[in-house]
């Protein structure tokens, strides 16, 4: 994409490599009669492909951004002799099938508008065209969900879809609409996983999907992991039906067949035994409080000294996760972290009246620069108190590099939604002590990178919803062995001894609590291992 232009950007439009599009291209075309249709065209990648192999007369686009359909329309009508009629201007979602002659296959890459910004009249519209189809999507869902069940309408009997599509594809909780859809509408769906990533400048995780067979019986799942792009070529000289594909259970996750087939069985029977549990059922997991103005209402200890606020306006905040160093977070963590900005006190206003002189001052200079104005401080009264502070029992990281990170919060201090707050069940038998220490299990890191899902940059992002299907192992311990065990693991990891700390946990709670032999919690150590370095080493 044009790196000056952020419109393609905000569309949603990261352009394909020729690589990609030619052997997508390549796999939907079946007949010199095809039609062939690419509903976003964006950069006309696709269509250039299509126009190599067919008349451009049964080639068709549809594409939003003014000013890249008549860029690229003049350009394939110069090249190739397209008709202007053929290259529409406009939003696929205004685009009913019956406006259209049904086409033998659609091809492309759907644009990924995160739901943040996949708003208003278009989200209605995207979101009403899935519907016609069948399908009720989420609020959270991207648009790509609802532009590739609007683009199955378009196929004739036995027709095929080849597109690029996002990793949520095979995570997200609202995918699994899209994918029922497509197997109850095709013959077969093939997804194709890379080693390398595709897009290498974009924070997205992505893969293709070939969906074959348009009401020919209900889809079988399969999958085929390449280790780059260029293997694609290779597979160009394979029958359609392409080999080495492997059949997938839809039960179970994608991520799941990154590991051996050994380690699979060991994961799902522990997953299912009763001496497991999923966080969730021991906490709840949310975001941080959000302020609309994290520069305004963080404040350090040398500002609140300068403005005199007084302390009970103040509440200790951790503010980044790279503060959480051991297993627990103290008050000394916070001393230390505060020196770096990444602790510090959190504003805290119960009520308007009978504010200090220092408080009304800091909130005078807060409104003379604009802060009010802002969309969340806008939106609530009064426009200084920051709602849903919880003072939880523990954070957990939920951007991570080598793994999430759950740890005691002994500070008592406060966080914003740059980490998750953890909040013990009432009755849970758990205490933090012992969730903290059973976080650092190998069968947990595991699971959190199965449940978790990787970013373009390697880094793991767990959801709320997403780390209460962690599993740890339920090993009800006493107090004492707890706060022991923790305090043991605590000063490993301080110490930067890692893997010590792991090998020790697993002893007393895998091997002494679950009854698992030193070889299961190798295999479970190697398979965290396999799935961190495919994310990571991917970058």
């Amino acid at each position: 994409m044009n790196a000056d232009n952020n419109i393609p950007k905000i569309l949603g439009a990261y352009y394909t490599d020729s690589q990609i599009a030619d052997f997508l291209v390549w796999w939907a075309v079946r007949s010199p009669s095809d039609r062939i249709l690419d509903p976003s065209f964006g950069g006309g990648v696709f269509l250039r492909s299509a126009c190599k192999q067919l008349a451009s007369s049964q080639v068709l686009g549809v594409e939003i951004d003014p000013e890249v359909h008549a860029r690229i329309s003049e350009k394939l009508c110069d090249e190739f002799g397209t008709k202007p009629k053929n290259l529409r201007l406009g939003s696929f979602f205004d685009v009913g099938p019956g406006t259209l002659a049904p086409v033998d296959a659609i091809v492309g890459n759907p644009p990924f508008i995160r739901f943040h910004r996949f708003s208003g009249d278009v989200r209605r519209l995207a979101l009403a065209c899935a519907l016609e189809q069948g399908v009720r999507l989420s609020e959270l869902a991207s648009s790509w969900a609802a532009f590739l069940v609007h683009s199955v309408s378009f196929l004739r009997p036995s027709g095929r879809i080849a597109m690029v599509v996002p990793a949520e594809f095979a995570h997200a909780a609202y995918a699994g609409a899209v994918l029922r859809h497509l197997l109850g509408s095709f013959q077969s769906v093939t997804i194709l996983t890379f080693r390398k990533r595709l897009f290498a400048d974009l924070n997205e995780d992505t893969m293709l999907l070939l969906a074959d067979g348009r009401g020919l019986g209900q889809g079988e799942l399969l999958w085929r992991d390449l280790a780059h792009a260029g293997e694609l070529s290779n597979l160009q000289m394979s029958p359609v039906l392409l080999p080495g594909t492997t059949r997938l259970d839809c039960e179970h996750k994608l991520v799941e067949q990154f590991v051996p087939q050994k380690a699979r069985d060991l994961y799902r029977r522990l997953k299912e035994s009763a001496e497991t549990v999923e966080l969730g059922d021991a906490a709840d997991v949310g975001i941080g409080y959000v302020t609309g103005a994290n520069d305004f209402f963080h404040v350090s200890l040398e500002m609140a000294s300068e403005w005199r606020i007084p302390h009970d306006f103040l509440r200790p905040a951790v503010r980044r996760g790279r503060a959480l160093a051991g297993l627990r977070f103290t008050r000394g963590d916070w001393d230390r972290a505060a020196t770096t900005g990444d602790a510090g006190y959190l504003l805290s206003i119960a009520s308007a009246e009978n504010l200090p002189d220092g408080v009304r001052r800091y909130i005078e200079a807060g409104e003379a620069q604009g802060v009010p104005k802002g969309y969340k401080c806008r939106n609530r009264f009064p426009w200084f108190r920051v709602p849903h502070v919880h003072h939880p029992d523990a954070f957990l990281t939920y951007m991570s590099g080598f793994t999430p990170r759950l740890v005691a919060n002994d500070a008592n201090a406060v966080a914003p939604n740059t980490l998750h707050v953890v909040r013990l069940r009432a009755g849970a038998e758990l205490g933090v002590e012992a969730l903290s220490a059973l976080w650092q299990t190998s069968l947990t890191r595991l699971s959190a990178e199965i449940e978790g899902h990787p970013l373009g940059g390697g880094m793991l992002k767990l959801e709320p919803t997403e780390a209460e299907r962690v599993v740890i192992a339920n090993r009800r311990m006493k107090n004492t062995e707890a706060v022991g065990l923790v305090r043991e693991l605590d000063r490993m990891i301080r110490a930067g001894k890692e893997e010590d700390a792991q090998n020790l946990v697993d002893q007393r709670v895998l091997r002494e609590g679950l009854g698992l032999s030193a070889s299961d919690c190798a295999t479970l150590q190697l398979s965290t291992e396999t799935l961190r370095n495919r994310r990571t080493l991917r970058t």
